[in-house]
């Protein structure tokens, strides 16, 4: 296997795009520009775009399907690493290999048509699937660390890496990554009928369109749920009163109080200015701290 240095080639290099814009390529259509930006179609892509930002002693950032994120008004500082065309996925028996810019949409669909079971209950979740890994996405029906055997990523220092179940330490919302950057997972489900699981996917995910804001431009869920109160964050929001608060063109939802909404014009100031009314109003009327769930990239 080459090394990381050696391919950072001349092909490579010609990938190289400056001062991209990022907005158009998150769920918020929010932030400026990236210093450095590189589409990746391969792991040694990857692997190149990791030994290019050390070399070069700039910050490595990875961005998939843009959700969950808010991109600082001013942009991002380094090398921006987009995977969202490494995107295959098959499958051995019960086990399902995904490469980490695949949608997540799309790999639980794919495993409920092969009578796959095991992660149809986080349908509806926006992103790829290695963004799910890394924040161990799930919901009232489970996680998807529950489903991962394992992964494969790309080190800061560009050498491919796997890591097992018990080595990424799944918990809420967190998995612990080493600071690499997703390329593969390994998911071992099990057995079961594909005409129910197709079914039971479209009703979860239709469930969570009926009750948030996914038609508007938005990062997901703002807040963590905090732990031991027996309300969630979008809950606790609203009884604060801040339903439909706006700052600027940025707002709360009306629909789920754990999303802010970007209604066509929102600035990244505008959603931190928000978030911290939110926390504030919060822990005034209930004593909770609440905290932030969405990643942000500052300038």
């Amino acid at each position: 296997m080459a090394t990381p240095t050696d391919l950072i080639t001349p092909t490579f290099l010609r990938k190289l795009d400056t001062n991209r814009p990022l907005a158009g390529l998150t769920t918020f259509r929010i932030g400026g520009p990236a210093d450095g930006f590189i589409t990746c179609e391969s792991i040694d892509d990857v692997r190149a775009a990791a030994a290019y930002a050390k070399a070069e002693g700039k910050p490595l950032s990875v961005i998939g399907g843009g959700s969950n994120l808010l991109i600082a008004d001013e942009g991002v500082r380094g090398v921006v690493v987009d995977i969202s065309k490494m995107k295959s996925i098959h499958h051995f028996g019960t086990r399902v290999i995904a490469e980490g810019g695949a949608k997540l949409t799309s790999v639980i669909g794919y495993s409920a048509r092969k009578g796959l079971q095991g992660i149809e209950g986080i349908a509806g979740i926006p992103g790829t699937v290695g963004g799910a890994v890394a924040m161990n996405a799930g919901g009232r029906y489970g996680e998807i660390g529950d489903a991962v055997e394992s992964v494969e990523v790309i080190t800061p220092d560009g050498e491919l890496l796997r890591l097992s179940h018990r080595e990424l330490r799944f918990g809420y919302r967190t998995s612990h990554l080493r600071k690499g950057i997703v390329v593969t997972v390994f998911l071992q489900l099990e057995e079961g009928e594909s005409r129910f699981l197709t079914a039971r996917a479209a009703e979860i995910a239709q469930a969570k369109v009926a009750a948030q804001p996914y038609t508007q431009f938005s990062a997901g869920c703002i807040f963590r749920n905090p732990e031991g109160s027996a309300h969630g964050a979008g809950k606790l929001v609203d009884m604060a009163g801040l339903k439909g608060e706006c700052i600027g063109d940025a707002m709360i939802s009306d629909r789920h109080a754990n999303f802010i909404v970007n209604r066509g014009d929102a600035r990244a100031s505008d959603v931190v200015s928000l978030i911290e009314r939110a926390k504030s109003r919060v822990k005034e009327t209930f004593g909770i701290a609440l905290e932030t769930e969405v990643k942000r990239w500052a300038a």
